[in-house]
């Protein structure tokens, strides 16, 4: 690893494939470049019209937007999101216009952009550090895993750490003074920290990358992060009132959070497996990471590089899954971070490949392309998929195809050495072209073009967005029809209530984003509310009183909006219950989605 990264190229090797071997460019007017490029921009079109956002992003939407017609700050609210991520999904939000669908293919573009802005920072500093070509296959495909981001991944806090760590990464690495690296990359690292908290994993493997390039910057970096991020967290805490109190109240109401309860190692361990299982069929080019590593480590020069190499790709998916495990849910867009670490990987193993032999790993590629076709066929048996075991097939035929793609190098030069890991061919400075490239020219663009119908199998209506121990509980074409479900569930309540009319809300985020009503109370959606009767210390929180107070105050609002399927009066705490019901008369839902309540005068 460090051998291609501690130190400048020398200028005359920058953009080369590799020491001694013509210059293996993605050259944009090649048919095979366009071809790629055409691909490309035509898939991420389609995503950005027809995806839309995630339900999650909706709840934060609808708060942000409900409690600001009423004049409340995104300081002030609660979204279940720290302030940063309130504050950046408002900052997109206040940019966009039009009807709902418009403003979210917007905002969807602006992801893109962020995506390409940080693709770019990133090219430009790893070329001070590792040939062009690996540089771009490193940063593009850094970028593209990210703007190819299932639905359920696509602007979670999760995404937005990622991407502020592409950009820390990117100063760190490129910027030639020290000291200035350091205080450019501390503050998009701390930032990424606090997206979400939890995120500090994302921020940790970004730390973790830095430092098996540059030790001394790795540990300067680590020191500055810390700093700034204690500085921006105060400045949080000044800036809300709520902030500190949200923090310290949150994981009452997540019931599933590690040490809110024993933990049974097999059990979890048994999670995680299904876990991955999950996230490789949603994500498949995480399938490609054993493979990837395989051929990267066996274009290095020495045993320790090679050691290095492994430890650092093992500790990144320590550090994914440890944040996922945390969590406790097992949300798929916890692990965003793992097809990234994939996809990054398989950029550098491919561009070291063909710097050493002056070709693509061929089987690793037709398995990228084998693996987009597959997944979104899954759909097709839905409940009856093992995606642990699948996944463990998945990976296992990776790591099988490297294999072969390291025999048939070692084929084409029997007896040679130079195709061995450590072998004279692939240290700098040796100046034998790669046997076997002339005559055989397979352009780069061609393994991107795999790699991008691998990462490309999250945008099809038949691509599970949420999949759950094997089973794929709900797909893209049906996240659509439930939007527009909750869309016309909205309009028939809006059709009730008088014009402009603000309302208490009873119900989850996406039926309020939809319908659109202003809302007087910080908490616009009662999620302390919605927590079991189990849940004894829940009741008793500030958070969960001033909720109450929204209800209870003496001139609540004349009109409740209320969803059962979400907050069901017969499992929450009774004396809550107790409190809506005497506040508001709520008509039998007799199968509607929303009820409109009036509140008893």
């Amino acid at each position: 690893m460090t051998d291609i990264s501690t130190a400048s190229p020398p200028t005359a090797e920058r953009g080369r494939t590799g020491p001694g071997t013509a210059p293996r460019r993605l050259r944009l007017t090649s048919p095979a470049g366009w071809t790629t490029i055409v691909t490309t921009a035509a898939l991420l079109i389609h995503t950005t019209l027809t995806a839309g956002v995630f339900l999650d992003i909706r709840y934060v939407l609808a708060a942000l937007r409900t409690t600001g017609a009423s004049g409340i700050s995104p300081s002030e609210t609660f979204a279940h999101r720290p302030f940063f991520y309130r504050w950046t999904i408002h900052a997109l939000d206040s940019v966009t216009g039009g009807t709902d669908a418009v403003r979210e293919a917007l905002m969807r573009s602006a992801g893109l952009a962020l995506c390409a802005a940080a693709g770019l920072l990133l090219h430009h500093a790893l070329r001070r550090r590792m040939p062009g070509r690996d540089a771009l296959l490193v940063a593009g495909l850094t970028a593209l895993t990210l703007a190819f981001a299932p639905v359920i991944d696509y602007l979670q806090p999760e995404w937005f750490a990622l991407v502020l760590a592409a950009v820390a990464v990117a100063a760190a690495l490129g910027v030639r003074d020290r000291s200035r690296a350091v205080a450019l990359a501390a503050l998009p690292l701390a930032l990424a920290v606090l997206m979400k908290y939890s995120t500090a994993g994302t921020a940790a493997m970004a730390l973790l990358v830095v430092f098996a390039v540059d030790r001394a910057r790795g540990l300067l970096l680590a020191a500055a992060t810390a700093v700034g991020t204690g500085a921006l967290f105060a400045f949080s805490a000044w800036s809300g009132s709520r902030e500190l109190q949200w923090l310290r109240d949150m994981p009452y109401i997540n019931a599933h959070a590690l040490g809110n309860g024993p933990v049974v190692l097999p059990d979890l361990l048994l999670r995680t497996v299904y876990y991955l299982g999950d996230r490789t069929a949603l994500t498949p080019v995480l399938a490609l990471l054993p493979g990837a590593l395989l051929l990267f480590a066996a274009t290095l020069a020495a045993r320790w590089q090679r050691v290095e190499a492994a430890l650092v790709t093992l500790l990144l998916v320590v550090l994914g899954l440890a944040v996922v495990v945390y969590q406790g849910n097992w949300f798929a867009y916890h692990g965003e971070s793992l097809p990234v670490v994939a996809a990054a990987l398989t950029g550098l193993a491919i561009g070291r490949w063909y710097g050493a032999h002056g070709r693509p790993p061929l089987c690793l590629t037709v398995l990228a392309l084998l693996y987009g076709v597959l997944a979104p066929l899954l759909a097709f048996v839905r409940a009856d998929v093992d995606t642990a075991a699948l996944a463990g097939l998945a990976w296992a035929a990776a790591l099988l195809a490297g294999a072969a793609d390291l025999l048939r190098a070692r084929a084409d030069r029997p007896g040679a050495e130079a195709d061995l890991p450590g072998a004279a061919a692939d240290l700098p400075g040796a100046k034998a072209e790669a046997p076997g490239a002339r005559g055989r020219r397979v352009p780069v663009a061609l393994p991107v073009l795999a790699l991008v119908a691998c990462l490309a199998a999250t945008v099809w209506p038949t691509s599970g967005v949420r999949i759950i121990e094997g089973n794929i509980v709900t797909t893209n074409a049906e996240l659509t029809e439930q939007a527009r479900s909750a869309e016309a569930a909205a309009r028939q309540v809006d059709a009730e209530l008088p014009p402009g009319a603000p309302v208490l809300y009873l119900t989850f985020g996406q039926q309020a984003y939809y319908i659109g009503r202003p809302t007087a109370c910080r908490y616009p959606f009662p999620t302390f509310f919605n927590v079991p009767r189990q849940l004894t210390e829940v009741p008793s929180l500030e958070s969960t009183r001033e909720n109450v107070r929204c209800i209870t105050q003496e001139h609540p609002a004349a009109y409740a909006v209320y969803q059962p399927s979400w907050l069901s009066l017969g499992v929450i705490d009774p004396r809550i219950a107790a409190d809506i019901r005497r506040t508001y008369a709520c008509p039998a839902p007799r199968g509607r989605q929303l009820v409109v309540c009036r509140a008893r005068r």
